[in-house]
């Protein structure tokens, strides 16, 4: 497996998708939180995947992954068990597809190894694995200027609330889509929910809505609303939200001690990286995506936002 320097590492799943759309079915899709968050933020910077796959991962898959300066040495393959598999449809609601079933395989027992590399890097992001994990992660990084992203899901909320609060004392900002927030803080509002959030920890609180757009909440009470990019057809929404967060980092993570006005580009971005990934199964369309047709996308989003705000 190929080993580089990054910029910035993510923890999160590695898997194989199984998927049931409108647009058709598709077996055996490379996925998993880490290869989105990775592949979409490699357009920007050198990215390191931290996961574990099983006996059955494909090497071709890795080498995919290498094409795009991945760096793959910190991923664990098991000889004894097989890779995570998740199979789901679509076919009556893209926000919330049908579990038809899952399989963790080896990432049922996923421990990551955290060495020194990744112990003092500058941008980490913690993908939707146990708060017990993310905890153990955070509190032992060691640089002073890092930037840490937390994802998690309704599951951990509901499970394991107290373990996510404590890891949200000890990250920098936390992605959330409506529902969660709305579950982790128990209001009924948005922005209700991101003064719930602040006030445990993290410095920005990014809370997606679907085709209705993001929002970003800060510390010091500043505001940003991001629209989404029009696209003519869904084919399969996927991995949407772990391309917005790799976008973001990705983007940030080339930007010396990044301010407000960085993460709100980072976030018209993270949209824009996103409407690629849904247009086609799993990251083929994200794979293909090149820096001039991202660009275009950047701006449409911006003039939408520029012309909300008149």
């Amino acid at each position: 497996m190929s080993s580089i320097d990054p910029n910035v590492y993510v923890v999160g799943s590695i898997a194989y998708d199984d998927l049931e759309t409108p647009s058709g079915t598709r077996d055996s899709l490379l996925g998993g939180s880490a290869v989105y968050f990775s592949i979409a933020g490699s357009i920007f910077s050198k990215m390191g995947m931290i996961g574990t796959v099983g006996y059955d991962f494909r090497d071709k898959d890795i080498s995919l992954l290498n094409q795009k300066k991945i760096d793959t040495s910190k991923i664990e393959k098991k000889k004894d068990g097989s890779t995570f598999r998740w199979k789901g449809n679509y076919s009556k609601d893209f926000e919330d597809p049908i579990t038809i079933s899952t399989s963790l395989g080896v990432f049922e027992e996923f421990s990551p190894k955290i060495d020194k590399e990744v112990e003092n890097s500058s941008f980490i992001f913690l993908a939707n694995i146990s708060p017990d994990i993310q905890r153990n992660i955070a509190t032992n990084l060691t640089n002073s200027n890092k930037i840490v992203g937390l994802d998690t899901m309704n599951h951990w909320i509901i499970e394991m609330k107290q373990s996510l609060l404590e890891v949200m004392n000890n990250v920098d900002i936390f992605f959330f889509n409506k529902g969660e927030a709305l579950l982790l803080s128990n209001k009924k509002s948005i922005e209700e929910s991101a003064k719930y959030i602040i006030e445990n920890g993290p410095k920005l609180c990014i809370i997606k809505d679907g085709k209705n757009g993001s929002y970003l909440y800060s510390i010091k009470g500043e505001e940003f609303y991001c629209p989404t990019y029009d696209i003519d057809k869904v084919v399969d929404p996927t991995g949407a939200g772990d391309s917005f967060a790799g976008g973001f980092f990705g983007y940030i993570s080339k930007i010396e001690r990044p301010a407000l006005e960085d993460f709100k580009n980072a976030m018209l971005y993270g949209s824009a990286i996103a409407s690629f990934t849904i247009e086609g199964f799993g990251t083929e369309s994200l794979f293909n995506m090149n820096f001039q047709s991202l660009n275009e996308r950047f701006e449409k989003i911006k003039s939408k936002k520029d012309l909300r705000e008149k």
